[in-house]
Order: C-alpha cells, then structure tokens, then sequence
C-alpha cells in the first residue's frame, strides 16, 4: 500500500506513521500544495496513492479544497481513486457531514487519533 498524509502538524504527521508502520510506503505534505505536487506526480508514474489521511484545517488551501482537486487530478487515471480519510480536531457534525458528501472522502477521523479506530476504518476500506 502506498500512503500520503497531509498536516501541517508534525506529530499529527508521525503518530499517523506509526500507526502505518509496516502497512505502508509513506509520503508526507505538510500543506495542501505540496500534497497535489506529490500526487501529481505519482499519477505521471502510475504509482498510484491507495490511501490519502488529510487534515481539514491547514494554513493556505485546507484539506477540503485540497481534497477536491486531488479528486479532479484522479479523475484523468483510470484506478487511481485513493481512499480518502479527513482528519480534524472538531467533531462537529457539520464538518463531518462536509467532509463525507462535499469533500468526496470516505471516511472521517477526529483527534485524539486512537489506533484501533484508525485500524478498524483501514480494515472498513479494504486497505488492511
């Protein structure tokens, strides 16, 4: 499986690794920028992302904006739809209801990230 997570937090960033450790080839993007530049370029190569963990809330283009033009991206290359999971810390309802109908992801998170709901939503996607 081939992962990128996207945060601007870096230990957001690393506790999402550990929880891929040995599931995953990873690659990460601190914003929503360099997060389309390497999906870019990994659908020039045909080396597809199988899952994309993206936080919502993130300086310059959020997860949401990121996420759709990712999605725009995807839509060129045939198999190339990564599973898409929205990470945040608000547990608001509509945010989630953002997320899972407008934002085109599958799956929503809110921190404090637990393995075992990070684990169960990979197994609910066909990714463990």
């Amino acid at each position: 499986m081939k992962a990128l997570i996207v945060d601007d937090v870096e230990i957001n960033r690393e506790l999402l690794a550990i929880f891929l450790e040995g599931r995953a080839k990873l690659q990460f993007a601190g914003n929503g920028e360099d997060a389309l530049e390497l999906v870019a370029n990994a659908l020039k190569t045909d080396a597809y992302f199988d899952l994309i963990c993206m936080d919502i809330v993130m300086p310059g283009m959020d997860g949401h904006e990121t996420l759709k033009k990712i999605r725009e991206l995807e839509a060129g290359f045939e198999g190339a739809r990564a599973v898409a999971f929205m990470v945040t810390g608000s547990s608001c309802p509509d945010d989630m209801f953002d997320a899972l109908v407008h934002g085109d992801c599958d799956d929503y998170l809110t921190k404090p990230l637990m393995q075992k709901n990070f684990c169960d939503l990979l197994s609910k996607h066909g990714l463990c």
